[in-house]
């Protein structure tokens, strides 16, 4: 009967035992269950970051003015007005323009041209046309070539007033530059020892005569003599054909 009495006591126990171990649950639900929670935390973390810098962002950006676009000027050329000549003075726009003979700027032209002598007897000038013939509708053009022949730089005035292209034919003058140019102004140029430097004159092949005529007829085709003028210096002649 003792036996018996134990029996029943350790039952009650027993079945504790047993109603443990049937509620807990598998090691891989709580794994599973972390892992949940980690992702959760993980997202509300990002969505907080996310959210300050979006307000971070907003409150800059809004006290800054937005970039403005360079602004750019339009430059809008002028129409140019067409150059009117008058009849009375239809060589007004030939203007000796002297240009260095080599293919540097000219080692005479010095930047205080009063420092050297005039040329004088050392000047020498020489006529010539950049073509031997000229058919019809070409326009001849005329050369001054200034040379210092001296051994010391020496100026020389190169302006419009000074200079003279004559064209003739026997003893008929039938262009001077003089009868019709333009005012113009005194051009000092100091020319080195050897030097050159030349000046151009286009010809319209239109004659002219003392005051500057005007309806005065062109030139006709035949041979023709070109002599310069440079103050009270003059050159050799130059022939040269029209046809």
């Amino acid at each position: 009967m003792a036996t018996n009495g134990s029996e029943q006591r350790d039952s009650p126990n027993s079945g504790a035992s047993h109603g443990d171990s049937g509620d807990r649950l598998p090691p891989s639900v709580y794994r599973r269950r972390r892992v949940i929670a980690l992702v959760v935390l993980l997202v509300l973390v990002v969505a907080l970051i996310w959210g300050i810098s979006s307000v971070v962002s907003a409150l800059t950006g809004s006290s800054e003015d937005p970039e403005q676009p360079p602004t750019q000027t339009q430059v809008t050329a002028e129409p140019t007005q067409a150059a009117t000549v008058d009849p009375n003075d239809k060589f007004a726009d030939f203007t000796p323009r002297p240009t260095p003979s080599g293919d540097k700027e000219s080692e005479g032209s010095s930047a205080s041209p009063a420092a050297a002598e005039e040329c004088g007897a050392n000047l020498t000038l020489t006529a010539s046309t950049d073509k031997q013939t000229y058919p019809a509708d070409q326009e001849p053009v005329l050369v001054m070539t200034m040379e210092n022949t001296g051994e010391q730089p020496c100026r020389v005035n190169a302006g419009m007033n000074a200079m003279n292209y004559v064209v003739t034919s026997g003893s008929d003058v039938i262009f001077d530059s003089r009868h019709c140019a333009a005012e113009g102004e005194d051009r000092n140029v100091t020319l080195e020892p050897g030097k050159t430097e030349e000046a151009r004159l286009a010809w319209n092949r239109i004659r002219t005569a003392e005051g500057c005529p005007a309806d005065q007829a062109k030139a006709m085709a035949g041979y023709y003599n070109l002599t310069v003028g440079l103050g009270e210096q003059s050159s050799s002649s130059a022939t040269f054909v029209l046809e």
